[in-house]
């Protein structure tokens, strides 16, 4: 049987978490958690978080990595830090081949030059002629 009480309940929190899911997208936006990297760099999701977020800002503090780490997560307990280094590492391991590097900012963060965005760029551009790629 059906509770009209609880339907009614059941559908606004439906509306709220929708808006919430949306809101949410606006903030990994705004904060270039987009995962627009691309896919023959092999990254895993978390990876191509911590990558698309370099690839949106100037540079980027461990802090702000952590929270690409983090994004979508609720860890019971929070990861140390050097997790973003360990990251940092798989990833400059996976895009040497395609002429990629990531520069360390000494006790500031990471960062990808003009020039890296630009290659990452170049294989975004032809991974969009792809037809299976592009779907």
């Amino acid at each position: 049987m059906s509770d009209p009480l609880r339907d009614a309940y059941v559908a606004a929190i439906e509306v709220e978490n929708e808006e919430l899911r949306e809101r949410l997208r606006a903030l990994e936006k705004e904060f270039g958690f987009h995962d627009e990297v691309p896919i023959i760099f092999g990254l895993t999701a978390t990876e191509a978080k911590v990558m698309s977020l370099l690839g949106a800002r100037d540079s980027a503090t461990r802090a702000q990595l952590m929270a690409a780490v983090l994004s979508g997560r609720m860890p019971v307990n929070e990861p140390d830090m050097k997790i973003v280094d360990v990251f940092v590492c798989k990833i400059r391991k996976k895009v040497k081949p395609f002429g990629i590097e990531i520069t360390s900012l000494w006790g500031r963060g990471y960062r990808l030059s003009p020039e890296m965005k630009a290659k990452v760029a170049v294989y975004l551009a032809a991974q969009s002629q792809i037809p299976e790629a592009a779907e």
